[in-house]
């Protein structure tokens, strides 16, 4: 008999937290395919003056810079939807310890419980040379200049 590393976890509460990450999934997705035709509709029209153009070229960079954090949020989002189905949902990254239900449902794709995750913010925030990004996993690193 295998132990569910989720056990803390109803499967009611388990059920609801997968179905707002469906529904989260659907709602990125459908967005996406909403901007997809918006662009190629706008795409189709005929030409613009300068100042039209270039207004839509700023309001394209900005989709471009929504759509990416949707993108990195939907992956998130697969991915713990694959630890829902493994049952390794809702335990912390850190420190083994179960993710509280009220933390995951304020914030489904949650992989560290609250004080593990104040404790790497402080610690982000405390260390300003050599920082990582969240969201993508890279160093961004601020280098002091020479005069």
């Amino acid at each position: 008999m295998s132990v569910r590393l989720n056990s803390h976890l109803s499967d009611k509460q388990l059920h609801a937290l997968k179905d707002k990450l469906l529904a989260e999934a659907e709602r990125i997705r459908t967005n996406f395919q909403l901007k997809k035709n918006e662009y190629e509709n706008s795409s189709a029209t005929g030409a613009k003056d300068e100042v039209d153009s270039a207004n839509d070229n700023i309001l394209l960079a900005a989709d471009m810079r929504f759509s990416n954090r949707e993108s990195l949020y939907y992956k998130k989002i697969t991915k713990t939807l694959s630890k829902i189905e493994t049952e390794q949902y809702g335990m912390c990254d850190e420190c083994g310890d179960p993710i509280t239900y009220t933390r995951l449902i304020a914030r489904p794709t949650s992989e560290m419980c609250i004080l593990c995750k104040e404790e790497s913010e402080r610690e982000e925030s405390q260390n300003f040379f050599e920082r990582r990004s969240k969201s993508l996993g890279r160093e961004m690193s601020v280098s002091a200049g020479t005069h």
